[in-house]
């Protein structure tokens, strides 16, 4: 057992999740560990900003005038609340597409307030609340330039997804043959690689230096992008948007479906991958906040603002609270 995570109902340890994680340097070294970091898993969403940095490298910002918001949202998992939805449309609108071009498939918003919002002005989902809409537009405006067929960029023999095969096996150091290729929910392919692997591309993703520069340009554009606009990359409320945002952009995190979350830590040159082995959602938070406390890396008043992420409570129906989802691992030095 690798337990990261438990949950106390009025002091009874009522049930836990186990789970992977992993830090590692740009150089590829290992420095800390919990439980088992070569699972291999998938990076899901947390592989949106390789497949951006893959799109930014053929100049699609230069060739469409996208906007810096409108590159923070190509690369997220976003919340489908009205800003997200505008900033969608200012992209569509500059693509000259239409939803029917996309091929994310209908889903209700993120975000639980978004959710709120869109049925109570009498609106049903569309593909644009689905929080992988922006990742498909970028496919899009990526093919557009390179004169590629629209007809089949989600599959994996398409030019496009082979381009951003060549750029994660190129951050996380793995032969493209050896990327085990899945199917995201959204339709498009998903990348699986070791998780010490994917805290290894994480900790050169806003690194300029590496590859001798080759993606400096794409990089930091993307960086200044979320750095900017974090309530693009997620949502109010997200952990990911609020660890760009109270960090200043030090600290970038990505959440992935099934347990999977992913930060780069600039200005320590590490990246961290997290895996809850039972794609447990609720234990993913806990956990992430306290391997940056055991690192060392987040100040007391930025735990102090991230504590309902560190401990949520569990509460009743009505509001009272009446235990708490704690983290219980210690991280183990490589």
């Amino acid at each position: 057992m690798n337990r990261v995570v438990e949950i106390i109902r009025n002091g009874l340890v009522e049930s836990f999740h186990d789970g992977n994680v992993a830090v590692v340097q740009q150089n590829g070294a290992l420095t800390h560990f919990f439980g088992d970091p070569e699972q291999i898993c998938y990076f899901r969403s947390s592989g949106k900003p390789f497949i951006m940095l893959s799109h930014l490298m053929k100049k699609i910002h230069e060739v469409f005038g996208f906007t810096l918001k409108e590159v923070a949202i190509m690369a997220s998992s976003h919340s489908g609340g009205k800003q997200h939805i505008e900033t969608l449309m200012s992209i569509a609108n500059k693509l000259k597409v239409k939803e029917s071009d996309i091929n994310c498939g209908v889903r209700e918003p993120y975000g639980g307030s978004e959710k709120i919002e869109l049925y109570a002005s009498g609106d049903l989902p569309s593909q644009w609340h689905n929080n992988c809409s922006g990742k498909h537009l970028g496919f899009i405006a990526a093919c557009k330039i390179m004169g590629w067929p629209l007809d089949n960029y989600w599959d994996i023999s398409h030019p496009i997804q082979q381009d951003i095969l060549a750029c994660i096996a190129e951050f996380s150091d793995t032969p493209k043959e050896s990327i085990h290729i899945g199917i995201d929910g959204c339709g498009v392919p998903v990348f699986g690689v070791p998780l010490a692997k994917m805290a290894l591309a994480y900790a050169r993703l806003f690194n300029t230096n590496c590859f001798n520069g080759k993606y400096k340009e794409a990089q930091e554009l993307l960086y200044r992008a979320v750095a900017e606009f974090p309530e693009m990359i997620a949502g109010n409320d997200r952990l990911d948007t609020d660890l760009i945002r109270l960090s200043k952009g030090d600290l970038f995190g990505k959440m992935g479906a099934d347990g999977v979350f992913c930060v780069h830590c600039h200005p320590q040159g590490l990246g961290i991958a997290v895996k809850i082995k039972d794609g447990g959602v609720r234990a993913v938070d806990p956990v992430v906040i306290e391997t940056l406390s055991q690192l060392d890396i987040l100040r007391k008043e930025m735990l102090e603002k991230m504590n309902h992420y560190h401990y949520p409570p569990v509460q009743t129906w009505t509001g009272k609270t009446i235990g708490l989802i704690k983290p219980a691992f210690q991280l183990i030095k490589a």
